[in-house]
Parts: C-alpha cells; structure tokens; sequence
C-alpha cells in the first residue's frame, strides 16, 4: 500500500473559471497550503456550497510550485459543479488537499503509455509534463466524445513505433513539451484513431517488438468501463501498470468507508479498501476487476 498524503483544509481563492465546452470547465485556485505537496495522481475535495453537506472530490490538472496555484479539469455533472460553474475570479472556498497516493514513476529505462478516457484525462496530462521533465519517454492517447476541450493541433511529433492516423492531430499542449498524444472515437472524427481508445493502445503494443512491450508501463484513468478493457489489453500484452479508480468519495480521509474498491490482499484473496486514502491509484494487476 501506498502512504497517502498529509492533507491540509484551507482557503482557496478563484483565480479564473473558464468554461471550455457546453459543460466542461478550467479552475484555477490560488491556495496557500497543499501546493506544493500536490503530485500526478493527487486529488483534492472543493467545498462547493454551504447548503451542501459534503465537498466534491476532483482530480489535480496541474500546480504552480511558485505560483501557489492549483488547475482542476472539471465537469458538470451535478448540484455541486453546478455550482461551482458559477464561481468568478475573488470567490473564496474551503478545501482539503492533497489527498491520497499518486503516481509512480516507472523503473529506469522504461517507457510510459498513458490511457485517459474524458475527464480522467487531469491527472495524466500532469503526469505526462512530470515525465518528459525526467527523461521519461511518454505517450498519451486520450478518448474523447465529446467536443475537444483543449486546443488540437497537426502532430510533428512522430508516434513510436508507427503511425495508425493519418494526418494526426494532437494536444497542443502535450505538443508544446515534445509529448507525443493521439486521440480516439467512436465517430469519424478527422485526425482522429477510429474506434476505442483502448483499442488504439492495443495497435501500438502489437507494432512493438518484445524488448519495447516489455519496457512499456500502462497507466489509466477513465470510465469503470473504459480502465476494464485497458485492463484487458495489460492482461493481452502481459504488462503491468497503475490506474486511478474512480469511486463516490465523501469524506475523503477514509472515515466513512463509502468509497471502497476490492483490491487483491497479500494472501492471494482480495478485500475492500478506501480510494480516497489507499488509492486512488493503486497497481493495475491489484484490481479485482470482475467485482466492479
């Protein structure tokens, strides 16, 4: 198990809440504590309304070390991002942060493959820029429905091994930092991967030669259903990797237990443990995936 993070309640003020889609927006906090501490894979918990009894748990986009400030991706999809739809720049809120384990830089000499699905998108992008920053070679393919809420851009950064589209388009972003990202639907979408993008993974892996799949470490965050066939395809190639479950977290430091997930114990069985303090990234190969 990991050791989660010593989280922090503090005042965040709104820096800017811009909206990017029909119901997809970009938050910036300035905090003054928990920054710092903040890492790929950490989450924090918005108190969103004083006539809502519990905060809301969101994904760390990216953090300002200098300047103070925290991004969250976030979606509405209830009463509270509703509400958090219509914060300005100067409004003040409640918030704990970090909070549980975040992701694992793979072994030395190995490469990294990043799935996102929608919004599980956050935590991959900062730990993409983390990566690159180490040496890390990255990839980062995200599956997307919806309107593209970043900026695309034609791709001049070439897709090892080979290349599945023709005429990519990738993040700009990731582009900017010489991460090499693609992108996946269902519709025919142009530039991008027709089809599933777990099913993109799977053609990148099959390209590969054995010494590559086997330096390759998979990490995801997504949709249940989405990281179930990523699983799948980690299972096909035989390698392993760490995932971001998401789950309903109330609390969010372990107390009420109403966030579990079965995740496979050291005596070969498996049992229920919290996503918000045990997780949420725990190793792929830990998952019971049939119990979700």
């Amino acid at each position: 198990m990991c050791q989660p993070a010593a989280s922090n309640q503090t005042t965040a003020t709104v820096l800017f809440n811009k909206q990017l889609t029909k119901t997809q927006y970009l938050l910036r906090l300035q905090a003054p504590r928990g920054v710092e501490e903040a890492k790929p894979g950490h989450f924090i918990h918005l108190n969103c309304h004083p006539s809502l009894t519990l905060p809301r748990p969101f994904s760390i986009l990216d953090s300002d070390i200098n300047q103070g400030t925290l991004d969250i991706f976030y979606q509405v999809v209830g009463e509270g991002t509703q509400y958090m739809a219509g914060w300005q720049a100067g409004f003040e809120t409640t918030m704990l942060s970090p909070i549980g384990c975040h992701f694992k830089q793979p072994d030395a000499g190995h490469n990294a493959m990043l799935i996102a699905g929608g919004i599980g998108y956050a935590p991959l992008d900062f730990f993409a820029r983390q990566l690159k920053k180490q040496g890390v070679q990255t990839t980062l393919l995200l599956g997307l429905e919806s309107d593209p809420p970043f900026e695309l851009t034609t791709s001049n950064t070439p897709l090892l091994p080979f290349e599945p589209i023709k005429n990519p388009v990738s993040l700009t972003r990731q582009e900017s930092f010489g991460i090499p990202s693609r992108l996946a639907s269902f519709e025919a979408k142009p530039g991008f991967f027709h089809g599933y993008v777990t099913e993109l993974a799977a053609r990148i892996l099959q390209e590969m030669d054995n010494q590559q799949r086997e330096k390759t470490v998979l990490y995801i965050c997504g949709p249940t259903p989405m990281m179930k066939a990523a699983a799948k395809v980690a299972v096909k190639f035989n390698i392993g990797g760490q995932v971001s479950l998401e789950e309903h977290m109330a609390c969010g430091f372990g107390g009420c237990a109403g966030c579990v997930a079965p995740i496979k114990d050291a005596d070969d069985g498996w049992n229920y443990r919290r996503v918000c303090t045990d997780g949420p990234v725990f190793d792929l190969k830990d998952v019971v995936w049939d119990k979700i």
